[in-house]
């Protein structure tokens, strides 16, 4: 599939990864997450089955002649493969970011670019068990979701098809994922069946509530590719890298 429209960039897609010119497109790093890396955030553990490809992250995109402006501010494109983890759909390890200077979490934003997601998002209290809120996002080709700082992320494929999703955050935004790994994840699972179970884990667990995707944040738009955004205005940007949480609510 051309990914050009949804992406910004000259790029394709197949069954298992994304295709482009390596004359024309930069990527820095690729990382290929299976079963095997991904069980100790699963409501069931024990998979017996194959270690097959689950998940896999192109980080650093860009056109080689964009190199310049990528300097503060990082693009990358996710992968998720259809089919099941024991009882629960495809997902990625879910993850908090990293404090930037001025003490807040680093937010990020995503467009989906190809088939159908959801996004699991948790706001703890003082502790990763103690939730705090709990939102879940639907989303489809063009729509956007932005991430606010103080939330904890999943990504879910519950569809037939493969998904690929773009987003774009701070270069010195890490991820930390060893709080989900203490709980086995996130203090919802979503299991094949479409329902919510609560992860006992957890010591509190609110109410999830259901969220439309952010289609309008500052002057983006649904329909037009973030990367394409960054490029026309980079100053846009800014609370990326200098988190502020009133820009970022849910």
């Amino acid at each position: 599939m051309d990914l050009r429209e949804s992406i910004g960039l000259p790029i394709k897609s197949d069954e298992k990864t994304i295709q482009f010119n390596t004359t024309e497109i930069s990527v820095k790093n690729t990382f290929i997450f299976k079963t095997v890396d991904v069980k100790h955030v699963l409501n069931k553990q024990d998979l017996r089955k194959e270690n097959i490809e689950v998940f896999r992250v192109y980080e650093n995109v860009k056109k080689v002649e964009d190199k310049e402006l990528w300097d503060s501010i990082g693009f990358d494109i996710i992968l998720i493969q259809p089919g099941y983890l024991g009882n629960e759909n495809m997902k990625t390890i879910g993850y908090y970011r990293s404090f930037a200077e001025n003490g807040f979490r680093y937010p990020e934003i995503y467009q989906v670019a190809e088939g159908y997601i959801e996004f699991f998002l948790q706001q703890h209290r003082d502790n990763h068990e103690q939730v705090k809120d709990a939102v879940m996002i639907r989303a489809q080709k063009f729509d956007l979701v932005v991430i606010p700082p103080s939330y904890g992320i999943t990504l879910i494929n519950p569809s037939e098809k493969k998904t690929v999703v773009a987003r774009i955050r701070a270069i010195d935004a890490e991820q930390v994922i060893d709080k989900y790994k203490q709980t086995a994840g996130e203090c919802y699972y979503r299991t094949v069946e479409g329902k919510w179970e609560f992860n006992e884990n957890y010591e509190e667990i609110p109410v999830l509530r259901l969220e439309a995707p952010q289609n309008i944040w500052k002057s983006m738009k649904r329909g037009i590719p973030i990367y394409t955004s960054y490029i026309y205005n980079p100053k846009r940007f800014k609370s990326l890298v200098e988190p502020n949480p009133a820009e970022f609510i849910l």
